[in-house]
């Protein structure tokens, strides 16, 4: 018998691989600034990443600010963002 409680399943924009939303972080562009959204349900065009370094590097260079989040992110504001990434592997 199928669990009762599915959990949803998002894809990484940076790695491409699919895991639970549990795992994964959401990236919020508002207003062309970069935000982590801790609470998974804020307003704004979103994007849902692994909490590691090497996720976040392959996102932004594969121009996944742009075609993901409709915004350009410099690179500044990708150190900020990767500084509050609840970082869990390298």
């Amino acid at each position: 018998m199928r669990d009762r409680w599915h959990e949803p399943v998002r894809t990484c924009v940076g790695c491409r691989e699919r895991d639970r939303r549990s795992v994964l972080t959401r990236l919020v562009a508002r207003g062309g600034t970069l935000h982590v959204d801790g609470v998974k349900r804020q307003p704004g065009r979103g994007a849902w990443v692994h909490a590691r370094s090497a996720c976040l590097e392959a996102f932004g260079r594969k121009g996944g600010f742009v075609r993901s989040l409709g915004c350009v992110i410099a690179k500044l504001e990708r150190q900020e963002i990767r500084a509050r990434l609840p970082e869990v592997s390298a």
